[in-house]
């Protein structure tokens, strides 16, 4: 009885041994001799993902719901999720958000934040889920928001390839008549140069600035600005111009820099 027991046993561990092998083998020896295959179809052969450090068997090797190649002829890097072209090509890091916000305190987790962008595309904050994000409040008829404006591209290009960003909330136009509408939205991205997502409208923000208001953060007074880290959690609330530096200070510091 015992003798045919260990018979078996090794008969087993012997063939289950020769199988792994040859089956490894076997796929290395194919990806090995066809560089010019596409096996993910993203228009980048393996022997380009391979330079680029991609993944050939993954269409988004970095997850931010651009393909490789697309992020490659748009010159982006698709191996950084924190690297996308901008100008209406937003990536989308949503699904990796753990769980929706839902109250406005520090500390907390913000609740979606939706809105159309300049183009007209619908947009929304999760879609930032890994970032440090700056929303920023503004209108087009506010002094200070132009002050902040003028300096906003040049702070997101120092620090977006580590993971930051910023986004513009228009609550108004240029004359208070409430209707943030797409050529505004438009007209405020080519006056300061923006490249970063711009969104309106007010009606979108209602909500959240209601909660930040609860919660003690916002006053009233624009620019308001909030700063959410990597988890979309309310680090702090700045008001008006002037701030930038202490803005910048903290996202370097959250971002490790």
């Amino acid at each position: 009885g015992e003798g045919e027991g260990e018979g078996e046993g090794e008969g087993e561990g012997e063939g289950e041994g020769e199988g792994e092998g040859e089956g490894e083998g076997e796929g290395e020896g194919e990806g090995e001799t066809d560089p010019d295959s596409d096996e993910d179809g993203d228009g980048l052969t393996y022997a380009e993902e391979e330079q680029l450090g991609t993944d050939p068997t993954d269409t988004d090797s970095d997850g931010d719901g651009l393909d490789d190649g697309f992020e490659v002829d748009e010159g982006s890097d698709p191996a950084n999720k924190f690297s996308w072209p901008g100008d209406g090509i937003w990536p989308d890091l949503s699904d990796d958000l753990p769980a929706e916000g839902s109250s406005y305190g520090e500390g907390d987790v913000l609740p979606d934040l939706n809105g159309k962008d300049r183009f007209d595309e619908n947009f929304s904050l999760d879609q930032l889920y890994g970032h440090v994000i700056l929303l920023d409040f503004s209108a087009g008829w506010c002094g200070p928001c132009h002050t902040v404006a003028e300096g906003a591209e040049a702070m997101w290009n120092d620090h977006r390839e580590d993971g930051f960003v910023i986004v513009h909330a228009m609550i108004d136009d240029w004359s208070g008549t409430g209707n943030v509408s797409e050529s505004f939205k438009s007209q405020w991205a080519s006056e300061f140069g923006l490249t970063f997502p711009v969104i309106g409208h007010r009606s979108n923000f209602n909500n959240t600035l209601s909660g930040l208001g609860s919660a003690g953060l916002y006053t009233g007074g624009i620019p308001f600005m909030v700063l959410l880290d990597q988890e979309m959690r309310v680090d702090q609330a700045y008001t008006g111009s002037g701030v930038e530096g202490r803005i910048e200070s903290r996202v370097e510091e959250l971002l490790g820099e």
